[in-house]
């Protein structure tokens, strides 16, 4: 009892800050960052590419930021349970990269990020049940015009859901902590990209043999709008091997970046 007590009181606090600095800096350096170079920065070149009309406004945004502070406490949390278990060495997160050698290092990398795109379709599917709608996924859909702020407005349930892919990779895959950081990094970028509402890939992205397989951002933001389908992260594999792929993506698409093509020009 003494232990756990010299624990919260000594050990606790200063992990609980370097975990919420952690959390928060992903997040702000992700939805900030898309948020200032798409929306600030680039809107007049990219204006011509705004999926669907209106912007949404401050209101949701700031519904997103507190569900967002939300999302990061829950991280937090369980960052804390993470950092726990894999000093208990239960997890295969490691420091020295002699023990997988680089081949492994580089290759990690790619590697989580399928095996994350395969567990967000299944999750994410899943959490479009009837049953599990309302408890898990309902707060993300209330961004029905997302923002790169919906990226964490999610119900603490569905937070702990999409953190847990993490500590389920840990337990089979050994991954560096750099590898690690790299795809929290490109986790975050790509979920605040992907809400962002305007077109960022180029015209012809579906009709090209190997940008087709990736999500765009008319990909998931038809899932918004519609509230079904195309549940896939980064690639459309799943959603095309499932069925589950809107049959009119690629004609939305197509339809968006050939509106662009005469982009506008920066006002004067």
């Amino acid at each position: 009892m003494d232990a756990l007590l010299f624990w919260i009181v000594n050990d606790l606090p200063p992990r609980f800050m370097a975990a919420g600095l952690f959390e928060a800096a992903r997040y702000a350096i992700g939805t900030l960052g898309v948020f200032f170079l798409v929306w600030i920065l680039l809107e007049p070149w990219l204006r011509s590419r705004k999926i669907r009309k209106p912007t949404p406004r401050s209101k949701q945004i700031r519904m997103e930021l507190i569900n967002s502070f939300k999302t990061v406490c829950v991280f937090v949390s369980l960052d804390i349970l993470l950092f726990e278990f894999g000093s208990a060495d239960v997890l295969k997160k490691y420091d020295d990269v002699s023990d997988y050698g680089w081949v492994w290092f580089f290759l990690s990398v790619p590697v989580a990020i399928v095996l994350h795109d395969a567990y967000f379709y299944w999750a994410h599917r899943a959490m479009h049940h009837p049953k599990l709608y309302k408890f898990f996924h309902l707060t993300h859909h209330r961004s029905h015009n997302p923002t790169p702020f919906t990226a964490y407005s999610f119900a603490p349930s569905e937070a702990a859901v999409q953190y847990a892919f993490v500590p389920l990779m840990l337990l089979f895959v050994p991954l560096h902590g750099t590898a690690l950081f790299t795809v929290l990094g490109i986790m975050i970028f790509k979920n605040a990209s992907g809400h962002c509402g305007y077109e960022l890939f180029p015209r012809g992205t579906t009709r090209n043999p190997i940008l087709k397989h990736s999500t765009t951002v008319t990909h998931h933001d038809m899932h918004h709008e519609k509230a079904n389908g195309n549940y896939g992260f980064y690639f459309t594999w799943w959603d095309r091997w499932m069925g589950t792929e809107h049959a009119d993506y690629e004609a939305r698409f197509n339809a968006v970046t050939e509106k662009g093509r005469q982009m506008a020009v920066a006002p004067a």
